[in-house]
């Protein structure tokens, strides 16, 4: 997450009924996407797999992320459709094939963090997070 530019994504475990969703990269590109719901979204991704860059977000200010208005399941892509195209992803997580973020339930996930060996639990309220434990 640290190195995006624009906007980067990375495979989500346990969502969308399955055991991880995740873009398909073919040398370095996002062609498309694995996963268990509307593949034909123009971003077909869950909002624990992507980041976006703070200059990215000052650039296009009348970009919002609605969570009324929009269609059920498609708040990720209506907002991701105001500030990138699918050509500009940046794939993390090796090229997409590893899975790093992980849901729990509602609202919570497990971050798997190699660089200190541990895994963080997070749980999101109302646009803030706490962090739980490290297991």
């Amino acid at each position: 997450m640290r190195t995006t530019r624009k906007v980067s994504v990375w495979p989500v475990g346990l969502v969308g009924g399955r055991r991880y969703e995740r873009p398909v990269v073919e040398n370095g590109k996002v062609v498309g996407w694995y996963t268990g719901w509307r593949a034909d979204r123009p971003f077909a991704i869950d909002m624990a797999g992507f980041a976006v860059s703070l200059q990215v977000i000052l650039s296009h200010p009348k970009a919002v992320f609605k969570r009324r208005g929009s269609q059920p399941g498609m708040q990720e892509s209506d907002f991701l459709k105001q500030i990138t195209t699918v050509e500009e992803l940046e794939p993390k997580a090796n090229n997409c094939t590893k899975v790093a973020i992980y849901f729990l339930k509602r609202f919570s996930m497990v971050f798997v963090d190699d660089r200190i060996n541990k895994v963080l639990f997070y749980r999101f309220l109302y646009g803030t997070h706490e962090r739980k434990r490290s297991i």
